[in-house]
């Protein structure tokens, strides 16, 4: 029997496992299905910075590095950052979940600023530019599926197996499964991408720096900024990093972990060993991704870089395993957008607009359907292999960056109005459209995803100073201010007085 398909049984058995162990302490309730009912350090730090990252870690990193070279490294900023974001913004929205009850990100928008309209905006754009994730990394999952069966496994089949495997896992225990199966998976995709790089490496050249050192003999432009394509220029790492780390922020698979730490602690460190997590997994990015220019400079497709020289430079039942971290960074993201999703299918949609007197019981059973027909609808996307997918994908973080002033504003400005909220989105959602795919432009160098969120932001303060603040709004403020001086107040008292005259 092929070892690589004999590797991938066993590892869907161990999540299988994992979903079944989860399931037993699952409340049977939306609250627990969409947040786990407090999640741990280790759970947390894993679920958010494996959902953070998709098959992009295995497959899209090396070959960047491929083409562009060290300016790869710039990418550090969207490593860091987000660790930051989830600890400064985090907290607040973690705070507001316990105050509030909010669920989800949508629920926020709908009370702080009053308004259904703006709520469900928030919803039908982050469901738009979430859904075609999880196809996407349903495709990359049949691709290697394929890979690691040695053909056995056609392009459909793995796909069919992907979604099935989705589906399992977010029913069989919500967010604790979930959760759970994510820090499993987390765990071997550092793993794999660590050790299958450094195994790479070392199967070629004494160390790292004699990669480093033959790979600036060989191409010594690889090695400059903005690159031998003159692709990484500070424009375009500048719209990467705005765009793509505020934009991720906004996704519902992460803004779910907002409300999901069973305490404040739990989120500090989880946001400093995330950073940690997200910056340590790519150390040997650029280099395998550079000296594969010389072990392998021919190579059709790039992005499949750091798998094609682990199948030609490592043993077979090595390479099948670390290419299964490679399944871990998809299945890591998938399950986590479809739960998202299926989440506020039932809180933002069902409960709002279908039943409004709907039970915790009622909610938690359509959640489950919403996952059913949310899997069903992106399988059916990803067979049909769009070649419209590529410009979604672009669109993709602009889309959700755009809502970054009306959700991060009502967080910490008591002027900020729900006319200013509505304007700001519709708006900016305009701009990011048009000048991505009608105009096509980028002015100053900069994309039209970054300057959509800057024309986003402007307009969403423009109005709010021209339009009568709410004094719902000033209230959820105010909570959180009140709540978060007393808590310095509480962590100063800890703290010798001397330290804190320092």
């Amino acid at each position: 029997m092929n070892v690589g398909l004999v590797i991938l049984v066993v590892y869907l058995a161990v999540l299988l496992g994992i979903a079944l162990y989860a399931s037993k302490q699952d409340k049977k309730n939306i609250k627990d299905f969409a947040t786990g009912g407090g999640l741990g350090i280790f759970i947390l730090t894993l679920t958010f910075s494996a959902t953070y990252h998709s098959a992009y870690a295995f497959m899209g990193a090396g070959g960047f590095a491929y083409k562009n070279g060290i300016g790869w490294w710039c990418n550090g900023l969207w490593t860091v950052l987000p660790g930051v974001l989830f600890w400064v913004w985090g907290r607040r929205f973690w705070y507001l979940g316990k105050r509030y009850g909010y669920l989800s990100i949508s629920d926020y928008a709908s009370d702080v600023y009053q308004s259904k309209t703006i709520g469900l905006l928030v919803t039908l754009i982050t469901m738009v530019f979430t859904i075609p994730y999880v196809a996407i990394q349903a495709i990359g999952c049949s691709y290697i599926f394929q890979t690691i069966s040695g053909g056995m496994l056609s392009y459909t089949v793995g796909a069919l197996i992907f979604f099935a495997l989705m589906i399992a896992l977010v029913w069989l225990g919500g967010m604790k499964g979930v959760a759970i199966t994510d820090a499993a998976q987390g765990v071997f995709m550092f793993a794999g991408l660590l050790g299958g790089s450094l195994w790479v490496i070392l199967a070629n050249f004494p160390s790292v720096a004699d990669a480093y050192q033959s790979a600036y003999a060989h191409t010594p432009e690889l090695f400059t900024m903005p690159g031998p394509n003159g692709v990484v220029t500070p424009q375009d790492w500048v719209s990467r990093w705005v765009v793509i780390t505020f934009g991720m922020m906004m996704f519902p698979q992460v803004t779910l972990r907002f409300f999901a730490g069973k305490s404040l602690n739990v989120m500090k460190w989880s946001a400093v060993f995330s950073s940690i997590y997200l910056t340590m997994i790519y150390v040997f990015t650029p280099c395998v991704g550079m000296i594969g220019r010389l072990l392998m400079p021919d190579i059709g497709a790039p992005d499949t870089i750091f798998p094609e020289l682990l199948l030609k430079y490592t043993p077979a039942v090595f390479a099948a395993l670390i290419i299964s971290g490679a399944l871990a960074a998809a299945m890591s993201t998938g399950d986590s957008q479809l739960h998202a999703t299926s989440t506020i299918v039932a809180t933002d949609i069902y409960k709002k607009y279908i039943n409004k007197k709907s039970d915790e019981k009622t909610l938690y059973n359509a959640a489950k359907v919403g996952v059913l027909i949310i899997g069903l609808a992106s399988v059916v996307f990803a067979l049909t292999r769009p070649t419209a997918l590529a410009d979604l994908l672009v669109l993709s973080n602009g889309g959700v960056a755009v809502l970054v002033p009306t959700v991060i504003g009502g967080l910490y400005w008591k002027r900020a109005t729900k006319e200013a909220a509505l304007a700001s989105i519709i708006i900016g959602e305009v701009c990011m459209i048009s000048m991505t795919f009608i105009f096509k432009i980028a002015p100053f160098g900069l994309s039209g995803a970054f300057w959509s969120m800057m024309i986003s932001l402007a307009i969403f303060f423009g109005v709010s100073l021209v339009t009568k603040p709410q004094a719902h709004t000033a209230s959820v403020v105010d909570s959180l201010n009140n709540f978060f001086a007393e808590e310095d107040e509480q962590e100063k008292k800890i703290v010798p007085s001397n330290l804190v005259a320092d």
